[in-house]
């Protein structure tokens, strides 16, 4: 009997050795190494308008969540339509259309409901929101200077109204209102430096933002650029 209990235990004790090869543990920004990219989520991307998966690279990973950043910026519109209802309800950033947007068509357009119940929902960030100006100031996540900072936008998003620089990146919007200008709110501007413009600007890019909660194995992928993982 005492045999029998010691067998047992010991196979317990291999459960955690036994876990899936494919649930790799993700992490953030590496200075060596670069960033980890997860695919998760599809949204008309090609110029004709078909739908691919979004990219996404890995920003950070704490509280069993990963901060996920969209790769390229995905689409153009105002963060809000009304200058002074915006100023009203204090900027705040739960209260703005582009918020109700990217909670509402942009979720239901990008994700499956079996993905939408892997992103952790906030009540004020909401489940899909954008960066905060001080991550894109932050080293940790891989921003360590204007370059760093620069979006480009998808064909689709390029035809649909996002505006491009010469240099062919484009402007897109933070969550963060901004302290000089009361119905202004902080984007990036042609350098990569973060400025700011009224919030009614519609030709302004969103680069949507996701915790993504770290509870399920992917089924592949090797978390780089080219070959993401993949649930």
């Amino acid at each position: 009997m005492k045999r029998l209990v010691w067998a047992l235990c010991a196979l317990l004790l291999l459960i955690p050795a036994l876990a899936p090869a494919n649930a790799p543990a993700l992490r953030g920004y590496d200075e060596e190494a670069g960033y980890q990219y997860v695919a998760m989520g599809t949204y008309p991307q090609a110029l004709d308008g078909s739908a691919h998966p979004i990219l996404w690279r890995v920003l950070t990973v704490r509280s069993g969540a990963a901060y996920l950043l969209s790769e390229y910026i995905l689409g153009n519109d105002c963060v809000h339509p009304d200058d002074k209802e915006f100023v009203a309800f204090g900027s705040e950033w739960n209260k703005t259309f582009l918020f109700a947007r990217l909670n509402g068509e942009f979720a239901q357009t990008a994700f499956t409901e079996a993905e939408r119940a892997r992103i952790r929902d906030d009540l004020e960030l909401g489940a899909v929101s954008l960066v905060h100006s001080d991550d894109l100031r932050n080293p940790a996540y891989g921003f360590t200077g204007n370059a760093s900072r620069m979006g480009y936008g998808t064909p689709y998003a390029l035809a649909n109204g996002l505006f491009r620089y010469r240099n062919g990146s484009s402007p897109y919007w933070t969550r963060t209102p901004s302290e000089v200008m009361a119905s202004g709110v902080r984007c990036l501007k042609v350098d990569g430096s973060i400025g700011y413009i009224r919030c009614v600007v519609k030709n302004e890019g969103f680069r949507p933002a996701i915790w993504l909660e770290l509870n399920e194995a992917f089924a592949g992928g090797q978390g780089t650029l080219h070959d993401p993982f993949y649930f």
